[in-house]
């Protein structure tokens, strides 16, 4: 899974599971499971909160 595609751009405003800004309508963003959390559910993340979260979950952090 590539990030282009999981990376949308929002028709409304969302809320980013990572930082917990608004991810406003218009922008692009990542709607994708939390890595690593073993969670189903799709979440709404900031491409760049995104990008940090999978980084950190690849070298050994926690989500």
């Amino acid at each position: 899974m590539t990030l282009d595609s999981i990376t949308h751009t929002a028709r409304r405003d969302h809320r980013c599971a990572f930082c917990g800004l608004t991810v406003q309508a218009g922008q692009q963003y990542v709607r994708a499971p939390v890595p690593g959390g073993g969670r189903l559910e799709k979440r709404a993340f900031h491409s760049k909160c995104y990008q940090g979260l999978a980084r950190n979950i690849k070298n050994g952090g926690s989500a």
